[in-house]
């Protein structure tokens, strides 16, 4: 790692990028210098939360830096890598990464024709509250590809902010990401589902939401300590067709969209069900033809 911090450059201030920036900034590994935004008072508030860096109107105002973060929305990094490329700020041997988990470095490929280093760096966290996300970074498991020098001084980077960096091959960053989707982003979704059968129920949605907390986390809990096989608990799990008849008729024209979960789910639920081996391989036979449609 370098003796002397880095000049970082920030496009795309979101709470991901604002988030990444001021860790970097603040850890004494970078100085913060432009950052540019979609719309300026929300860049403005970006270098108010990170404390630093120069808030910009455009990619011409933005000096040349050793370090490019690039944190735009997916569809947003191959035309803004095309126009930064064009701008002529990028020198030899310059570091641009993107934080995309769907994307691979590779769209950053007329950087890399202009001299810089390319890689990508997805950190597997929420950035919901990035307040909230630069107290609990330590720890963060981030999934990076690229080119080797830019990795050989990214690793080292985020190693010193406290993740734990993992590589990634580029050809699987799609179903990686859906992955990832589907344990964060959909679980919320699973959580709302979960919601509106309480409040079916006649359960006031504050009350319903306090109910399902212990049981979310203790299940969690479960997940991690023992796995998904031994983890699996319920109906399916004992093989009660019954059970998920009746809640398959309760749902049936109510919510069509929870409805669809619940089958999908429990589609899983049954492979699961079945390397457990608790339920009899009839019962979960009868199951699978239950959730049918």
């Amino acid at each position: 790692m370098t003796e002397r911090p880095l000049t970082l450059n920030l496009i795309g201030p979101g709470r991901a990028g604002r988030t990444l920036a001021a860790l970097l900034a603040r850890g004494g590994t970078c100085v913060l210098q432009d950052v540019l935004g979609a719309r300026f008072a929300s860049t403005e508030a970006a270098t108010a939360f990170i404390g630093g860096g120069r808030a910009v109107r455009g990619l011409p105002e933005m000096r040349p830096a050793a370090l490019w973060l690039l944190t735009p929305p997916d569809a947003a990094i191959a035309p803004v890598a095309s126009a930064l490329a064009a701008g002529g700020a990028i020198r030899s041997g310059d570091v641009v990464f993107h934080c995309s988990g769907s994307q691979p470095s590779s769209l950053l490929a007329p950087l890399a024709a202009a001299g810089a280093r390319i890689a990508s760096v997805h950190p597997l966290k929420s950035f919901a509250d990035p307040a909230a996300a630069l107290q609990s970074f330590a720890g963060t498991w981030c999934a990076v590809e690229g080119d080797a020098a830019a990795l050989d001084l990214l690793r080292p980077l985020f190693e010193g902010l406290g993740a734990r960096v993992v590589l990634l091959d580029a050809a699987g960053k799609t179903p990686y990401h859906a992955a990832s989707v589907l344990v964060c982003n959909d679980l919320v979704a699973l959580m709302e589902a979960g919601l509106r059968l309480y409040e079916k129920a006649g359960l006031e949605r504050a009350t319903a939401q306090r109910m399902m907390e212990p049981l979310v986390r203790e299940t969690l809990d479960n997940v991690f300590a023992l796995g998904t096989v031994r983890a699996l608990t319920g109906p399916v799990a004992r093989g009660d067709a019954d059970v998920v008849v009746r809640q398959l008729k309760a749902l049936e024209g109510a919510d069509p969209e929870v409805e669809a979960v619940y089958r999908a789910l429990a589609a899983v639920a049954l492979d699961l069900a079945r390397r457990q081996g608790g339920a009899p391989p009839a019962a979960l036979d009868d199951i699978a033809k239950v959730i049918k449609k």
